[in-house]
């Protein structure tokens, strides 16, 4: 009628947020935003941001949908452990990306960064919440590809400074 075209394109930006995800999972890994600031101030401290390898480093990736099954691409060829919960993902697809399925508390206890992927419904609001960051290893990142309300925000923020 005016001229629009309107087309519905579920997976137009899969790749992009999942090649995202791997950007910020390396950031993090290497304290890139943390050198950039200081490289920005005039000083450079090579010692304090060598940060981390994410090779044999285990991915939690906390959904295996479009974008965690090309995260999980990804992080295989980074050389990473990539396990992944995902009660609507089954063993087949699973082992086919590599990855390891695992429950819920598994990939909380093992993972050393965590890629999250996962609608916001009324059974995931907050469900990474203060309970269950406590029992993530002591330093795992996190990278949150989903929406905000997965993630309690205020118990990471306490779960940081503690």
């Amino acid at each position: 009628e005016r001229g629009c075209l309107v087309v519905n394109a579920p997976t137009s930006n899969t790749v992009a947020a999942a090649e995202h995800a791997i950007a910020l999972l390396t950031s993090l890994a290497r304290n890139i935003p943390q050198a950039d600031d200081c490289m920005k101030r005039g000083f450079w401290n090579r010692h304090r941001y060598i940060g981390v390898s994410l090779v044999n480093k285990t991915l939690a990736l906390m959904g295996l949908g479009k974008v965690g099954s090309e995260v999980a691409k990804r992080a295989n060829g980074l050389g990473m452990q990539v396990i992944a919960h995902d009660p609507y993902t089954s063993q087949e697809k699973a082992l086919a990306l590599g990855v390891e399925l695992v429950s819920f508390n598994e990939a909380v206890t093992r993972g050393d960064f965590f890629s999250l992927h996962i609608p916001l419904t009324s059974g995931t609001a907050n469900l990474l919440s203060a309970a269950v960051l406590a029992r993530m290893k002591r330093g795992a990142y996190i990278v949150n590809g989903a929406r905000g309300g997965v993630l309690d925000e205020a118990a990471l923020a306490e779960a940081i400074t503690s």
